[in-house]
C-alpha cells in the first residue's frame, strides 16, 4: 500500500513539473501606428479661405489669424505661408509706404422737413464668421526679373522665413521691372538687403529686388515691365552675386512663383 502511494505522489510530481515547464503563450508586440504627419506651415491655394483650412486642420480661423498676425476681415493672399504652429515667426517688413484712402465728401442735397415721421433705421447684423475669400492673384502681370537658375524657393529655412526667391546670375547681369510700376525705396538701408529696389504695381501690390550690385533707378520713377532697373550683385548678406527677389500684397510676403509665369 505504501509503496502505491508512493508511486501515485511520483506520477503526481512528474506530471506537475510537465505543467510547469509548458511555456506561457507568446504575443506579438504590436508597434503603435505612427504619428500622422504634423503640419507647421500651409501654402494658400486658389479658392481657400481662412475658414477652410482652419477647418481642414481643426482649428478656430480666429485663432490661425492670431498666430499670423491677420486682422478682420481675415483678407489672405495665393501663395502666403500661413504657420499652423503654436509660435508664429512674424514675417520682416519692408519699407513700404502706407497708401492713404483720399475721402471725399458728398455734399447733401437740402430737403424739405417733412413732418412726417421718420423712417426706421435699417440694422445690420455683423455676421458672426467672415469667410473672406483669397485674392486669386491680381491683374498685374509679372514676368521673370532676371535670367539666371532658381537657386532658392519661398519658405522656411530651419526657424527662418525666406521671403522670397533667389536666382543665381553672373555679377552684373540685367535686372528687369517684372512689372510696370512707380519706384517707392531704392537705397541700402535696410540691413541684409543690401542694394534694394522696391516698386508698386497697384494698391497693395509690391515686388522687391536685393542685393544689386547698382540700382539704376530712383526713388519716385516711374517704370515699365522689362525696364532695366539694376544689375546683378552681391551687396548685403549674400554669399555669392544673385538677385532676391519677393513680391508682397501689403505688407504680406507671397510665394512669387505662384504669380510668375512657369519657365
Amino acid at each position: 500500500m505504501a509503496i502505491t502511494v508512493r508511486l501515485f505522489l511520483l506520477v503526481l510530481l512528474v506530471a506537475l513539473a510537465g505543467c510547469y515547464k509548458t511555456e506561457l503563450p507568446t504575443y506579438r508586440s504590436y508597434s503603435k501606428p505612427s504619428a500622422s504627419k504634423s503640419y507647421t506651415t500651409y501654402t494658400v491655394r486658389r479658392g481657400d479661405t481662412l475658414y477652410s483650412i482652419g477647418r481642414r486642420f481643426g482649428m478656430d480661423h480666429k485663432l490661425l489669424a492670431r498666430r499670423n498676425h491677420i486682422s478682420w476681415p481675415y483678407t489672405i493672399y495665393v501663395g502666403q505661408h500661413l504657420s499652423l504652429s503654436r509660435t508664429a515667426v512674424k514675417p520682416q517688413y519692408l519699407p513700404i509706404p502706407k497708401v492713404s484712402s483720399a475721402r471725399v465728401t458728398k455734399k447733401e442735397p437740402t430737403t424739405r422737413k417733412s413732418s412726417s415721421k421718420s423712417s426706421p433705421k435699417k440694422v445690420v447684423k455683423k455676421p458672426t464668421s467672415y469667410k473672406a475669400p483669397a485674392v486669386n492673384g491680381s491683374s498685374v502681370k509679372l514676368r521673370w526679373p532676371t535670367k539666371g537658375k532658381l537657386t532658392s524657393r519661398f519658405g522656411r529655412r530651419g526657424s527662418r522665413m525666406h521671403d522670397g526667391i533667389d536666382i543665381g546670375a553672373k555679377e552684373g547681369t540685367p535686372v528687369y521691372a517684372s512689372a510696370s510700376g512707380e519706384v517707392v525705396y531704392s537705397d541700402q538701408r535696410l540691413s541684409g538687403y543690401g542694394k534694394l529696389i522696391i516698386i508698386r504695381h497697384s494698391r497693395d501690390m509690391f515686388t522687391a529686388y536685393a542685393h544689386n550690385q547698382r540700382n539704376l533707378v530712383r526713388k519716385g520713377d516711374r517704370v515699365k515691365s522689362g525696364d532695366v532697373i539694376a544689375r546683378v550683385g552681391k551687396t548685403g548678406r549674400a554669399s555669392g552675386p544673385h538677385l532676391h527677389f519677393e513680391v508682397r500684397r501689403g505688407s504680406t510676403p507671397v510665394d512669387p512663383l505662384a504669380y510668375l509665369p512657369r519657365r
